[in-house]
């Protein structure tokens, strides 16, 4: 055996699709962890918080470097719930696959990130932090208004295009009392894209990029579910502008310091691309979720690229100087 992966998960419940809306079917755990043993790996599929930290706490240090942690825990509520298993992973010295927690943490937090990233000039659409249920429209309208912390369109549907004082004081409120913050942005009248990116700092690649076509002017948590599947990906992006979504795709990786992938969706206004948002725990269906699909448009399998992952989370705990602290405390 090449080693033991963990799958730490949170499983998808139809009874609280509220809150389970980002999390994984058990189709596609179980989906993942047969490719996993088919690559000839040990796997251990576990989704209990004192289950994983219990386990990961009781294996052997020497024998650590052969485990690695599969982070598909997306919590609930929490700004550093993305952050959970990076964070556990390296405190105690075993690899994980995906980008460390401070990414995840800061990609989680929409309003930040467009700050920091627009701060290096990647377009961004103007937006402002809104944590007053009272407070007035703080740009010009239209805007979209959108939990700033909540990712699978939680909290979106066509009322969040704001076209006036009435339905910015119709729909405001109650976004704010039930998601405390919010982020309001310059309403983007063009197609969505969306475009992944995979390595490690300093070897990034990026993906071809894919219209995300959907029913509706909105992306909502109706169309983008995991009993719906309704959007689709339209591959015929014009080849000026597939160039320059890979190239602020990588440079936006290079910036946030990724590791392993991310994926990154655009909207166009006048038919430029602007940041939307980055999805550093993305899906890993391999029927629905983007990453896979946007992988495999390529000719490369859905098992090709859960080796790859897998490769590339053992390469960053091997050299990233992050875990050098565990390594040495743990000697």
């Amino acid at each position: 055996m090449k080693g033991t992966v963990i799958l730490a998960c949170d499983v998808y419940d139809p009874n609280i699709p509220e809150f389970s809306q980002e999390w994984e079917s058990e189709e596609t755990i179980q989906k993942m962890e047969q490719t996993i043993l088919d690559l000839g790996y040990d796997v251990a599929v576990l989704s209990n918080p004192s289950e994983i930290t219990s386990v990961l706490s009781t294996i052997p240090f020497e024998e650590r470097k052969h485990w690695i942690v599969w982070n598909l825990v997306e919590g609930y509520r929490s700004p550093n719930r993305e952050a959970y298993i990076p964070a556990l992973c390296e405190y105690l010295a075993v690899p994980h696959t995906g980008s460390s927690a401070t990414v995840q943490t800061l990609t989680l937090d929409k309003y930040k990130t467009n700050l920091f990233l627009k701060s290096f000039g990647i377009p961004v659409a103007d937006s402002w932090l809104v944590e007053d249920k009272n407070q007035t429209p703080p740009g010009n309208l239209p805007l979209f208004i959108k939990p700033n912390g909540e990712g699978s369109s939680l909290g979106i549907n066509e009322k969040n295009l704001i076209q006036n004082d009435t339905d910015w004081g119709n729909v405001l409120p109650a976004l704010v009392e039930k998601f405390h913050s919010v982020i309001a942005e310059s309403y983007l009248s063009g197609r969505e894209l969306t475009i992944a990116v995979l390595g490690n700092k300093g070897e990034y690649t990026a993906t071809d990029p894919a219209f995300v076509d959907y029913p509706g002017l909105v992306y909502s948590d109706l169309v983008k579910s995991k009993e719906n599947f309704v959007e689709s990906l339209d591959f015929s992006v014009p080849k000026d502008l597939s160039e320059s979504l890979q190239t602020y795709a990588v440079k936006i990786a290079s910036l946030l310091g990724s590791s392993g992938y991310i994926r990154i969706d655009f909207k166009l206004e006048k038919e430029l691309p602007y940041l939307l948002e980055v999805n550093a725990t993305p899906g890993f269906s391999s029927i629905y979720s983007t990453l896979p699909l946007l992988w495999e448009i390529s000719g490369r399998s859905y098992s090709e690229l859960l080796s790859y992952v897998l490769d590339l989370g053992f390469q960053e705990y091997k050299h990233h100087h992050r875990y050098q602290y565990a390594k040495d405390k743990n000697l």
